[in-house]
């Protein structure tokens, strides 16, 4: 806080030192508008915009994004996300945990389309830090893969894969770098993987890595194992120690488990066998494969899933810890409850896992749109302790996408983030 004190005394101090006046908006030099409309919190920015084209037109340039990247580096932590289509338009609902509210970002602006609420669950959407990444081609069609700040509406559709197949995860991750003290410059990293083997196309185990420094994309080793070696629409989770993104899937060995793929040397962890489950335990358990989902939260991995023992069924949560430098891992029950009724759907995920907040995860129901926050601490001595809920959004005219894709992960949403590749930058 003290720093947004500073950054604001600094703002206000140069409109105070500016002392010229002023006939109409249009008059004031391009820098001074952009300061102003800085201050406005986010919701009464937008509405500027929509009844001022003056105002519109600031807040869709490069200059006010850094002005405002300099004054709230980060607007809002959201999480979980509801997609919808209204008025032909693709939208996106937040849930914020620290104030306990839903956000609405604006729609998503041309060229991203507004997708077919009944086509949308073959999409993929990965996000993080300002950033999404989405595939919007259909079917039937070649993949149109884009990185989109949802804030600034600046899109940019990266290049057509070598081998077109509608990849099964699609992972992303940025890199912020400062540049003369605004956190505006950055880097991505794009991560696809396998194959939806549409129509009469073959299955692959290809992996293929786009980095914004580079502009190009680069091809990683094959995923390891059997032609069906990844668990359908997934972003996978980055292990931010180890450098590592890992994702469900079949190992080497036939058995369900966790994959890792080491991103900086593009290659697969191939001698790495990481099942669910201790082989050795007991084998009556049943992991949901459709539904097993790795989530990250306050540094900590964990693995959501759904267990069957004869007819009880069980939601899980089980952390995975990794040990640096070798292939050693061990697998920790955190939090295990009875669900009422079957088990789940298989035409997309009924449940899904976030992290709202430190250390607190939130399983989510994706039909009714509700969820319960558990509170996970070690050092408490004690486990999944219920602290909240999260009320279901009012999605007014809305029409919900139901997806194969479960969001797993926390979007924050930032102006200061481009979605253009910068050659050569320096990020750190």
């Amino acid at each position: 806080m003290e720093r947004a004190n500073d950054i604001e005394g600094s703002l206000a101090d140069q409109l105070d030192r500016f002392t010229t006046t002023f006939d109409n908006w249009n008059s004031l030099p391009p820098e001074i508008q952009d300061l102003i409309l800085a201050f406005l919190p986010l919701n009464q920015l937008f509405q500027a915009g929509l009844v001022c084209k003056n105002f519109l037109n600031v807040t869709m340039r490069r200059s006010f994004h850094q002005a405002r990247a300099r004054l709230r580096p980060r607007e809002y932590c959201l999480s979980p996300l509801v997609f919808y289509a209204e008025r032909d338009s693709w939208h996106l609902r937040g849930f914020d945990y620290e104030n306990r509210v839903w956000r609405k970002l604006p729609p998503f602006k041309s060229p991203i389309p507004a997708p077919d609420p009944d086509l949308f669950k073959d999409f993929l959407v990965a996000g993080d830090k300002g950033l999404f990444c989405m595939n919007v081609g259909k079917a039937s069609e070649a993949e149109k893969l884009y990185v989109y700040n949802p804030l600034s509406g600046e899109a940019f559709e990266l290049p057509a894969l070598e081998l077109s197949r509608h990849p099964v995860v699609i992972s992303m991750r940025v890199t912020l770098a400062k540049k003369n003290d605004d956190m505006v410059a950055s880097s991505f990293v794009v991560i696809v993987i396998g194959s939806a083997a549409i129509g009469t196309g073959s299955l692959s185990r290809k992996t293929d890595v786009y980095d914004s420094v580079k502009g190009r994309w680069e091809a990683g080793e094959d995923v390891p194992g059997a032609e069906f070696s990844l668990n359908d629409y997934q972003t996978g989770v980055y292990c931010e120690r180890l450098g590592l993104l890992l994702c469900v899937g079949f190992m080497v060995d036939g058995r369900k488990g966790v994959l890792a793929f080491d991103v900086e040397k593009r290659k697969w962890r191939k001698d790495w066998i990481c099942p669910f489950h201790d082989p050795e335990g007991d084998n009556a358990v049943m992991v949901h494969f459709a539904i097993a989902q790795l989530v990250e939260c306050s540094g900590m991995i964990y693995l959501f899933s759904e267990q069957v023992v004869e007819t009880t069924v069980t939601h899980c949560i089980d952390r995975l810890e990794l040990e640096s430098g070798s292939e050693g891992f061990s697998w920790t029950t955190e939090w295990k409850r009875g669900r009422h009724g079957n088990t789940g759907l298989l035409v997309y995920p009924e449940y899904t896992c976030v992290p709202v907040g430190e250390n607190r995860l939130c399983i989510f129901n994706t039909i009714e749109k509700s969820g319960v926050v558990h509170y996970m601490s070690r050092e408490q001595g004690w486990m999944g302790e219920t602290t909240g809920s999260v009320p279901p959004p009012d999605l007014e005219d809305g029409v919900l996408f139901h997806s194969l894709n479960p969001v797993g992960y926390a979007f924050e949403a930032r102006f200061g983030v481009s979605a253009r590749p910068v050659l050569g930058a320096d990020a750190v």
